[in-house]
């Protein structure tokens, strides 16, 4: 089943290689795919792409640690679970989803839990570079 993220509000279970980023314009929420365009944002579908995961909620203008790779517990409906295994992307409404053809795919999702509520996946959105679809 295709995903669809209920909302931004997620949570980072496990993460590696930190860093610390100074956020520009655009504030970020905990778990968002950042990306740099002469400052770091949001990454979305339709723009550059992600390279770091950001490890608390910022606002633009703060320094937050980032992080190279996460693992990252979502929500959603159970009528739009995913699948264990599921390639994952960010949405242009910067939540995490199935987007076809997106050359945002940064994800898999590793578990799904009985309610079908939550999910974790894996998030590392260097993957993109090796990313062949819409290339």
């Amino acid at each position: 089943m295709a995903l669809t993220e209920a909302s931004a509000k997620r949570r980072i279970l496990s993460s590696i290689l930190p860093a610390s980023v100074l956020l520009a314009g655009t504030g970020v929420m905990e778990g968002d795919a950042i990306m740099y365009s002469s400052g770091w944002y949001p990454a979305i579908n339709s723009s550059a792409q992600g390279i770091l995961i950001a490890g608390q909620s910022g606002n633009g203008g703060e320094t937050i640690t980032a992080y190279g790779a996460a693992v990252i517990e979502l929500s959603h409906a159970a009528a739009t679970a995913p699948t264990e295994g599921q390639i994952l992307a960010m949405t242009d409404a910067n939540l995490y989803g199935s987007v076809a053809g997106s050359k945002q795919d940064i994800g898999h999702v590793v578990a799904v839990d009985s309610d079908s509520l939550h999910s974790r996946a894996i998030v590392w959105p260097g993957q993109v570079d090796i990313d062949t679809v819409g290339a």
